[in-house]
């Protein structure tokens, strides 16, 4: 598993201790632009153990995991000048580049062929029964308001992001694997995340469009 810079992300802070303020994620990214090797390490601490358990769910490998962490985050900082609002919160960012990563991973072996059976054989009442990969994604004691959030779509939009954001297919291949067409499956994706986008503004996990520069 990464470092022990991660540690920080699991500690309950004392209930009596007041909370510090989130660090500014766009900040941060603004001086990994200016190389700022600190700026770095405080992503890292902030973001790894979410997006390396995204990673884990994905390429089934804690040792593949943790190759395409390190990737993603020197991909961070070789291209955090090209982050842009409009392209959704930092941590949306950051989530986009690890997934593309581990998916590119999954193709260059036959392992991702097995991942769509895997998605035909398992039940639609079965696929976030307990969603994980939500739970983790989401950092800290957030993980919970995610699955509350996620009860609330209907078990196809809930299915349809499971195998897209968590399992690494595309949409062509959830819909190779649930037999729909892909139209269907982006359609199904695109509302279930209409649907969270309020539960993740409450949790800092996208930005408001409101205050979008």
């Amino acid at each position: 598993m990464p470092g022990s810079a991660l540690g920080g992300l699991l500690a309950i802070p004392p209930c009596m201790q007041p909370a510090e303020p989130e660090p500014d994620d766009v900040a941060l990214l603004h001086a990994v632009a200016r190389r700022d090797e600190g700026a770095l390490g405080a992503l890292y601490d902030r973001w790894a153990q979410p997006v390396f358990s995204m990673l884990v769910r994905i390429v089934r490998s804690t040792a593949e995991a943790e190759e395409v962490l390190q990737e993603t985050f020197w991909q961070i900082w070789e291209r955090a000048a090209d982050y842009r609002r409009e392209l959704g919160s930092p941590f949306c960012w950051i989530v986009t580049l690890a997934r593309r990563r581990a998916i590119d991973r999954l193709r260059a072996d036959s392992r991702h062929l097995q991942r769509i059976e895997e998605a035909q054989a398992t039940r639609a009442d079965e696929d976030l029964a307990n969603p994980a990969g939500f739970e983790n994604v989401a950092a800290g004691g957030r993980g919970a308001a995610v699955r509350d959030a996620l009860i609330k779509l209907d078990a196809d939009e809930r299915r349809a992001i499971a195998l897209a954001f968590f399992e690494g297919l595309t949409h062509e291949e959830i819909a190779a694997a649930l037999r729909i067409p892909a139209g269907t499956v982006t359609a199904r994706v695109r509302r279930g995340l209409l649907k969270l986008k309020p539960y993740l503004l409450r949790l800092r996990l996208v930005d408001n469009p409101e205050v979008r520069s």
